[in-house]
């Protein structure tokens, strides 16, 4: 895959902590995949839109759903150390060694559909920041009924993935002139409940066509 100067893999290459993907054996082993600069560029993504709000109160909790080996879970562990992230996923088999190696991060085995999840959410704490990267059809649908019933959640993001079922006659006129993907990204932004302010927008830094992202705030 081609990398694009201008991506977030660039910004990810001057930090301090990209050594130890190159360095520690423990972080060496995600390096080895072979959509190691698309996942960081979609993590990096994820962290630049919920950075400010660790910085300024690093006691929220993020959980990262579906977070497969856990890109963005272990990004934002190491540059929030202070912040407590739970990175949540229904596999149990994929190497997540570094986990231990991670003092603030946690990995719990769950599904997202599962009222298990919404437990998890709902006794992490008063501030909660949800989030979500490769979520396809319904599991996007999932994520933000989660976002909508639960007030502890106070920031979310969402990077939709393959698409779901939707009323496409209903959005006909976004599929002929933007695509598909795009009408369903503008579907699932309509689900969000009226009293967040919900953001859509399609980020070219990220290394891959499922580049847009969705955030959702609470007041």
């Amino acid at each position: 895959m081609e990398i694009k100067e201008n991506s977030y893999v660039k910004s990810f290459k001057k930090l301090r902590i990209a050594k130890l993907f190159e360095n520690r054996e423990e972080f060496k082993k995600l390096r080895r995949k072979n959509t190691f600069w698309k996942e960081i560029s979609e993590a990096m993504a994820v962290r630049e839109r919920i950075k400010d709000h660790l910085i300024r109160d690093p006691n929220h909790v993020v959980i990262d759903l579906c977070s497969g080996k856990g890109f963005l879970s272990t990004l934002v562990a190491l540059m929030h150390p202070k912040t407590k992230v739970i990175a949540v996923d229904i596999d149990e088999g994929a190497d997540r060694e570094h986990f231990t190696y991670l003092k603030n991060a946690q990995f719990v085995k769950a599904d997202i559909m599962s009222e298990e999840v919404e437990k998890l959410i709902k006794e992490a704490g008063d501030k909660v920041i949800l989030t979500g990267i490769h979520l396809c059809r319904d599991l996007s649908e999932r994520f933000i009924e989660l976002v909508n019933n639960n007030e502890n959640v106070k920031f979310a993001v969402l990077m939709p993935c393959c698409e779901g079922n939707f009323p496409r006659e209903k959005y006909q006129f976004l599929i002929d002139e933007l695509g598909v993907y795009e009408a369903w990204c503008y579907y699932l932004k309509d689900k969000f409940d009226e009293n967040l302010k919900v953001k859509m927008k399609r980020d070219k830094k990220v290394i891959s066509p499922k580049n847009i992202v969705l955030t959702a705030e609470r007041n």
